[in-house]
């Protein structure tokens, strides 16, 4: 079964392994081209994520350097495309190569309008407005004593993203900020990386008015493998992944659920989904909680085809 996972931090690999090759089998990464294929991922959202000792005067500049990283994978590779619109969703799904789809988490690059554009122009099409910290646009979730929602440059930006056609995540951003985006948005979003508040008491998962108000917009919830995310004491396996899959299912319905992962971003992992290839164990685990195929189908491909579909068409 094919897949699509909405956020790995994979172009940070490279930082922390000289030796690192995405297109080799790497045991000490989460990912890379073999275990997409052990996986059968078709598309894979790309995280461009700026570390905090460049924020905020050296943002740009490090946006534009994993920007650069990341073209150089795509262009010099056969297996990979760039995905910007749907008629290259269609070519990945028909063919034997994998999507790449390039996401901004954080908008600290983005000072105006035309940045956005730029960013666009070299592939972009899919952006979290923060990151934890406050910046230009809004207050991310480390703000939360400061109730700060979108900056009046924040509402410009969204509103360019939807003419544009670039997903907005709001994995991130502080609960004010979420309702912002609610009040204003055409467009269904999404949080490509959290779970459900009611099992897991992080500040970064979703309460469920939020899940329901996702939901309402035809958004998408991206399951995060990471432990901390998924149980209060910090250890996981798979069950843990399906307990939330089953919590937003029955909050907001099976069509809300897909994959995030935030392999690459993340420590540990639930016991059994070690890294990307052992995806085929959920899958396994989900049939064997009376999911049907179909459902477990909609959580790995065909939600996330709908939405593009939405957002994109």
């Amino acid at each position: 079964m094919s897949a699509i996972i909405g956020h790995i931090d994979t172009l940070m690999n490279y930082d922390q392994s000289v030796d690192y090759n995405f297109f080799t089998r790497n045991p000490d990464f989460h990912v890379d081209i073999v275990k997409m294929k052990e996986a059968g991922i078709k598309v894979a959202v790309f995280a461009v994520f700026v570390e905090s000792r460049y924020k905020p005067f050296f943002a740009l500049q490090r946006s534009v350097q994993l920007i650069d990283r990341f073209l150089n994978l795509v262009e010099n590779s056969e297996e990979l495309e760039l995905i910007k619109d749907l008629i290259d969703i269609e070519r990945v799904l028909e063919s034997n190569k994998t999507g790449a789809l390039l996401a901004l988490e954080g908008g600290e690059g983005i000072f105006d309008e035309s940045a956005l554009r730029i960013f666009y122009r070299l592939g972009v099409r899919m952006i979290s407005l923060t990151w934890n910290q406050r910046n230009q646009l809004a207050d991310g979730i480390g703000e939360l004593e400061t109730k700060g929602g979108l900056t009046l440059l924040g509402k410009k930006i969204i509103r360019e993203m939807e003419d544009l056609g670039i997903i907005l995540d709001v994995s991130h951003i502080a609960p004010a900020g979420f309702w912002d985006i609610v009040n204003i948005t055409r467009k269904p979003f999404l949080a490509s990386h959290s779970n459900a508040m009611s099992l897991c008491k992080n500040k970064r998962n979703l309460d469920d008015e939020q899940i329901k108000a996702i939901a309402n917009t035809g958004g998408l919830i991206g399951i995060n493998f990471a432990p901390e995310f998924l149980v209060n004491n910090k250890s996981a396996d798979i069950s843990d992944v399906i307990r939330h899959i089953d919590y937003i299912r029955e909050v907001a319905g099976i069509e809300r659920v897909v994959l995030g992962t935030d392999y690459d971003g993340i420590q540990t992992t639930p016991a059994g989904l070690e890294d990307l290839s052992k995806l085929k164990n959920l899958k396994k685990e989900l049939r064997n909680n009376d999911y049907s195929k179909e459902e477990v189908e909609k959580i790995f491909l065909r939600n996330w085809l709908d939405f593009l579909q939405r957002v994109w068409r």
